[in-house]
C-alpha cells in the first residue's frame, strides 16, 4: 500500500473503533466485529475501499487472536468447581452435537454448504470461528452473518431468561471480559496488553505467536496461525508460567475490527440478497438450538445441586460476553459459568479441524455417484 492508502486505513480503523466503543457502552453485542463487517461490506459494494489489507496483517491478527483465546483458560476457576463440573461438561459436549445436527438440517433446507452451515451454528468463539472459516473451506461471509445473528439473539434473550429462572437479584448490562488471570481490567483503555509493562507483555505475546505458528505447522494443524498460538498460550496460561500478555482494551478491539474488515470486504450484492433471504430460517435454527440447549440445562438441574439460572448461563450457545455480563449482575456462580464457557470455547476451536474433516468425508460419500454396471457386448 502507498502512504495515502495507509493513512486512509488508519483513519477508517480509528473511526470504526470509536463507533464500536459507543455501541459497547449501550450493551450492543460484539460491536467491533459487527460494525467493521458492515462498514467493510458497504465500502466494498460501493467500490471505495482504500486497498486490500496485506496477507501478513491477516496472519498476525489470527495469531494474536489465538493468544487471546488461549489466555482465557483459568485453572483456579475449574478447580474451585470440583466434581460438579463433569455433568455440566457432558451438557457442553451435547451442545456441540446439537449444533452440528441443527446445522445439517439448516444446510438441507437453505442449500448452504455443510461446512459453512456448521461453522455458522457452532456455539462459542465467534471471532475465532470466523477467522478460521477460510482455512476450513467455508464461506467467511455467511459464517460471520450466521454467527453474529446467533450472538445477537442469545445476547438479547439471555438476561430475560435468566431473570425468569432466578429473579432474586436485579439485572443490568455492563462490560465483562475473560482472561482475568493474565489481564488487569483496571488498566487504561489505550494499553495494549494486560499488565503495566507494555513492552514486556507485548514481547511475550509476539513470542507466543511465533512459537505457536511453528508448533501449529509441526502438528499440521489447519489454520496453524490461529490454533497453534492458542494451544501454546493455553499451556502457558494453565501452568502459570507468565502473565500480562493477553491483548486487551484497544488492541483486542483492533483485532476484532481487522477480522471484521477482512470478512466485510468480500461481500457482493448477490451474497447480501441471499443472506437477507436466510434470516427467517436462521432465526428459527438459532431459536431451536437455544431451546434445546436450555432444555438440556434444565434437565441437568434435576440431577446436580446447582441453580437452573447458573446452568443455563453456563451452557448458552454463544454470546459469551453478554452472558458473563448478566451473570456478573445477578447472584450467579461466576466460576462455574466462566469455567464452562471457557472450556467450550477452547474445545470447540480444537475440534474444528476434525469436525470439518468428517463433514467433508460425509459430503463426499453422500454425493459420490453410484458405479454403473458395465454394458454387455
Amino acid at each position: 500500500m502507498n502512504p495515502r492508502q495507509v493513512v486512509a486505513w488508519i483513519a477508517l480503523l480509528g473511526a470504526v473503533l470509536g463507533g464500536a466503543a459507543l455501541l459497547d457502552r449501550i450493551g450492543f453485542p460484539a460491536p467491533q466485529m459487527i460494525l467493521a463487517i458492515m462498514v467493510g461490506a458497504a465500502l466494498a459494494l460501493a467500490g471505495r475501499l482504500p486497498a486490500p489489507l496485506p496477507r501478513r496483517v491477516n496472519l498476525g491478527v489470527q495469531a494474536m487472536l489465538g493468544v487471546l483465546m488461549g489466555s482465557y483458560l483459568q485453572v483456579s476457576l475449574l478447580v474451585s468447581i470440583g466434581w460438579g463440573l463433569l455433568p455440566v461438561l457432558a451438557v457442553t459436549a451435547a451442545t456441540v452435537v446439537v449444533s452440528v445436527l441443527v446445522a445439517i438440517v439448516f444446510a438441507r433446507i437453505t442449500k448452504v454448504d455443510l461446512p459453512t452451515a456448521t461453522l455458522g451454528m457452532l456455539a462459542g468463539g465467534s471471532a475465532a470461528v470466523v477467522a478460521a472459516a477460510d482455512e476450513l473451506d467455508a464461506d467467511p461471509r455467511r459464517v460471520a452473518f450466521m454467527q453474529y445473528l446467533r450472538v445477537a439473539l442469545v445476547a438479547l434473550s439471555a438476561p430475560a431468561i435468566a431473570a425468569v429462572l432466578d429473579d432474586k437479584e436485579g439485572l443490568a448490562y455492563g462490560p465483562v471480559s475473560l482472561g482475568g488471570s493474565v489481564t488487569d481490567p483496571s488498566l487504561p483503555y489505550w494499553m495494549v496488553v494486560g499488565r503495566g509493562d507494555q513492552l514486556a507483555g507485548l514481547s511475550i505475546a509476539i513470542i507466543l505467536c511465533l512459537i505457536g505458528i511453528r508448533v501449529g505447522g509441526w502438528l499440521r494443524l489447519p489454520n496453524a496461525a490461529l490454533l497453534g498460538p492458542m494451544l501454546v498460550t493455553a499451556v502457558v496460561t494453565g501452568l502459570g508460567i507468565s502473565h500480562g500478555y493477553a491483548p486487551t482494551h484497544i488492541f483486542k478491539d483492533l483485532l476484532f475490527v481487522l477480522i471484521g474488515f477482512e470478512v466485510g470486504t468480500r461481500f457482493t450484492r448477490e451474497v447480501v440478497r441471499e443472506m437477507a433471504r436466510m434470516i427467517p430460517a436462521m432465526t428459527v435454527a438459532v431459536l431451536a438450538l437455544s431451546g434445546i440447549v436450555a432444555g438440556l440445562a434444565l434437565g441437568l438441574a434435576t440431577l446436580v445441586d446447582l441453580e437452573m439460572s447458573d446452568l443455563y448461563l453456563a451452557t448458552t450457545p454463544g454470546g459469551i460476553n453478554a452472558v458473563l455480563a448478566t451473570a456478573d449482575k445477578m447472584n450467579a456462580d461466576l466460576p462455574l459459568i466462566t469455567g464452562v464457557q471457557t472450556i467450550r470455547l477452547l474445545v470447540m476451536m480444537m475440534l474444528l479441524p476434525l469436525l470439518i474433516s468428517r463433514i467433508r468425508r460425509y459430503e463426499t460419500t453422500r454425493t459420490r455417484p453410484a458405479s454403473t454396471p458395465a454394458r454387455s457386448l
